[in-house]
């Protein structure tokens, strides 16, 4: 299939699934996702396991705070994790699998908003991996201590270059005239 055809799919499955309210068949979508990631699908799954423990554990612990007070669904509660699990290991693997660059040149504002956007990924994680090396020299890293004295003036610099580079981003989509304020 192409790239375009797996980009369909992939989004007909991701509404699919916010239509599905039985978690059997979550497990089953994952399980089938896990075997279209190929030979990176641990790699995949233990990604899109970290993403959702970050971002669902304070949520699903509040929930589970919050039903020793009222009565709740567990079970809801299990769903919408496994629900959010599935379509954050669809989109790890819909990345990894295809040009997504490919998938898009059907219309050209999505390519164009596409590589500004992948642009913009790639910048700032050159930058912040930068001001780390930058860390480094100076003998500071994550593991060690970092003083605020050490830390305040680089993420001053680093948030203002990161500003000043989506100014310019969005000045060349206002060029291209994608944005229409």
């Amino acid at each position: 299939m192409s790239d375009r055809v797996w980009f369909f799919v992939y989004l007909l499955v991701v509404m699919t699934l916010g239509f599905v309210h039985n978690e059997w068949i979550m497990l089953l979508g994952i399980i089938i996702t896990i075997a279209l990631g190929g030979k990176a699908r641990f790699k995949i799954f233990k990604k899109a396991l970290l993403v959702i423990a970050l971002f669902n554990l304070s949520i699903s612990l509040s929930y589970i705070v919050y039903g020793f007070f009222v009565s709740v669904d567990i079970f809801a509660l299990v769903l919408i994790n496994l629900r959010a699990f599935a379509i954050t290991l669809l989109t790890f693997t819909l990345v990894r699998r295809i040009n997504l660059h490919k998938a898009l040149d059907f219309s050209k504002v999505l390519a164009i908003l596409y590589g500004f956007t992948y642009a913009q990924i790639i910048l700032l994680k050159n930058m912040l991996h930068s001001y780390y090396e930058g860390l480094k020299s100076r003998g500071a890293t994550l593991k060690t201590s970092i003083t605020k004295k050490q830390l305040q003036p680089l993420l001053t610099t680093l948030f203002g270059t990161m500003l000043h580079k989506s100014s310019e981003q969005s000045m060349g989509l206002r060029s291209r005239g994608l944005i229409d304020d």
